[in-house]
């Protein structure tokens, strides 16, 4: 008599099936989908690129340099020591000194100020001019959209770096001369891109649901066609902040910017014209902190374009 027991499962492929005891396969661990919210995908998105990255983090290191120049700046940016003139990198002065025997380490701290300033006062005033036009002319359409239309053009067509020149002479070479004569060419970008979204969104399902209503034509412009073109705004306002860098370093180069004694790269560049064939450091230093920095923001800028690119895969 045999002793072999019956197998009372049999397996079919991956699968077990019970023949004579009541058992159910175990199912399968299903992990659990979650969705990221639309700021954790965009930060997902914006921390890939590693351009982007450096500029955040120069972003956050300049703005402290700035703001804490007074306290960790070795010696004041306007003191003269005419024993040390042109002297090279030392233990004392690590970047050496300029024409004056000033330090340059202290003024390239100091003149971090006036490009920041320059480059995010130039992006605001020139947003505050551009969006409320670039929303009313694609809006309301009509004679002011022609009229809107038209400025553009011939803003697009004028030399802006010669219009700039001529304002400041115009004007007098001073910090909020510069910024206004900057904002006054700059503002067609955000007007040319506010209008284009405006004259998408007006015909939405939304849009028309609320004038259908009766909301205020002010309140579907702030609430509901506003946030749409908030996102591209954002990269507008930090693409522009490297070219009104290199603007403020050019003007300062050419003696129509920052305004001696205080310090700017640029200026620091011009002075810096007859004597970096033979002292290196009064033109290397100040050219590397423009180089970087323009760098740094319109990699920061990309990165805020592909993070707000909800089409890019998280």
């Amino acid at each position: 008599m045999s002793n072999h027991k019956p197998n009372n499962q049999a397996k079919v492929g991956s699968s077990t099936i019970a023949v004579g005891r009541l058992t159910r396969p175990r199912p399968a661990e299903q992990e659990e989908v979650r969705f990221a919210s639309n700021w954790v995908a965009a930060w997902r998105r914006f921390r890939r690129s590693g351009l982007a990255m450096f500029g955040l983090v120069y972003l956050v290191f300049i703005v402290l340099v700035a703001v804490l120049a007074p306290v960790i700046a070795p010696y004041p940016y306007d003191q003269v020591n005419y024993d040390i003139v042109l002297q090279k990198p030392t233990r004392e002065h690590i970047l050496g000194t300029d024409a004056l025997g000033r330090d340059m380490l202290s003024r390239l701290m100091w003149g971090a100020r006036p490009m920041l300033l320059v480059g995010v006062l130039t992006g605001i005033v020139s947003m505050i001019i551009g969006v409320p036009l670039g929303i009313l002319a694609g809006y309301l359409g009509g004679a002011f959209d022609w009229v809107m239309q038209r400025l553009i053009d011939l803003f697009s067509a004028l030399p802006w770096y010669l219009l700039v020149l001529y304002l400041l002479m115009v004007l007098s070479p001073t910090v909020m001369n510069l910024i206004l004569a900057l904002s006054i060419t700059s503002w067609v970008g955000s007007c040319r891109l506010v209008r284009g979204l405006t004259l998408s969104s007006r015909e939405l399902d939304f849009v028309e649901a609320a004038r259908a209503l009766g909301i205020p034509t002010r309140q579907i412009l702030l609430r509901h066609i506003l946030p749409q073109a908030a996102p591209l705004l954002l990269w507008n306002f930090a693409a522009s902040i490297p070219g009104s860098v290199f603007a403020e370093a050019g003007l300062s180069f050419l003696g129509l910017g920052i305004r001696p004694p205080t310090p700017s790269w640029g200026q620091m560049l011009g002075q810096a014209g007859g004597y970096w064939l033979y002292y290196w450091q009064v033109f290397l230093f100040p050219s590397l902190c423009i180089v970087i920095s323009v760098v740094a923001f319109q990699g920061l800028a990309d990165g805020l374009r592909q993070a707000i690119d909800v089409n890019v895969n998280v």
